[in-house]
């Protein structure tokens, strides 16, 4: 079997003493040349790739990035159309929604299976969790783009269910995998000593990087200045800028990691905490209901309660209880993830 990959991503530039494992250098599909990627913008798909390669598939692959260009869009189209009269593949598999899944469905000469990742079909948000401009013409163009698919790919099944209801019955709810042998349990204070946190601080970990309004800042904020009245030794870190291959440490130093997303897809940073054991408390986005369900001294909030998500916290840093999401992690290894995938593919073929 042999499949073409189409990942997006945007391009930089690496900067003079750029910091070592930030960056991946990866196949520009236009132009034909190695490029560079911020490393966190495309591990998830860099690493279902490599598990489908490592699981028998040969697979070609090229990022596409000047999403927003007339021009770059032609290109794209010509290329895939190329790629796909030539190249011997059986099948096109295209991560991402939107304008790239559109086009890779109107050029192909193969089939398509599109993955929808997130805020491609389900719309970025503001902070007041509605819909932005960009956010509702994405969802057009995806759910068109959805239209065209062979085969489609959702990281949950509340995403299988945003989709037009005509390709619902074409779709499967698979998540991102985790590599278990990276992400498990390691000793607290190990994990404290490595990164430089206090012994005796309680930490809540939140994943944020500036401008990014669907994380939903200020409610995390106002969670922890409700926590701070009966921990006033918790601290919020906000996790931004930390080499994938460091996570483990900070989820296995944390207490508790807090989710307060307008949206998500399969937010990757719950399934790697839960295999770190760590306690999560989430608002009801994307797949967390159906991954926290089953772990202990895990909670998802409903309505974007404040004080329920503080209760909650306040519960975990009061007890010190780990949570026992490793035993709920062996369905989302990249290993039985990359086997969901294939059976995608033999379906289509």
């Amino acid at each position: 079997m042999k499949v073409m990959m189409v990942h997006v991503g945007n391009r930089v530039q690496l900067p003079d003493g750029a910091p070592e494992g930030q960056y991946l250098q990866r196949l520009d599909l236009l132009s034909g040349q190695m490029v560079w990627f911020t490393k966190h913008d495309i591990i998830n798909a860099d690493t279902q790739m490599q598990s489908l390669i490592d699981a028998g598939i040969d697979m070609v692959y090229g990022h596409f990035s000047e999403r927003k260009s007339i021009r770059s869009l032609w290109d794209f189209y010509r290329k895939i159309r190329k790629i796909s009269k030539e190249k011997e593949i059986d099948l096109i598999h295209v991560l991402w929604g939107s304008t790239t899944g559109l086009i890779t469905t109107l050029a192909a000469r193969k089939p398509v299976v599109i993955s929808f990742c997130g805020s491609d079909l389900l719309g970025n948000k503001t902070a007041s969790g509605s819909l932005t401009l960009s956010g509702r013409i994405n969802r057009v163009l995806s759910s068109f783009a959805a239209l065209g698919a062979t085969r489609i790919i959702t990281k949950s099944e509340h995403m299988r269910q945003a989709l037009p209801k005509s390709c619902r019955a074409n779709a499967v709810a698979i998540p991102n995998g985790v590599n278990l042998e990276r992400f498990a349990p390691i000793d607290r204070l190990t994990a404290r000593q490595k990164i430089g946190w206090d012994k005796d601080a309680k930490y809540i970990l939140f994943f944020y990087t500036e401008g990014q309004v669907v994380k939903n800042k200020p409610m995390a904020e106002k969670v922890y200045q409700k926590v701070l009245r009966q921990h006033p030794d918790a601290v919020l870190f906000f996790a931004t800028g930390i080499k994938h291959e460091d996570l483990i440490y900070y989820y296995n130093a944390a207490d508790v990691m807090i989710l307060t997303s307008h949206h998500e897809g399969s937010n990757n940073s719950i399934k790697e905490a839960m295999a770190c054991n760590l306690p999560i408390v989430s608002t009801g986005v994307g797949d967390a209901p159906e991954r926290l369900h089953p772990v202990a001294n895990s909670w998802v909030v409903t309505d974007f309660n404040v004080q329920e998500m503080a209760d909650h916290v306040n519960h975990i840093l009061s007890n010190q209880h780990r949570s026992n999401g490793v035993d709920h992690s062996v369905e989302v290894s990249i290993e039985s993830v990359a086997e969901k995938v294939i059976r995608v593919y033999q379906s289509v073929l």
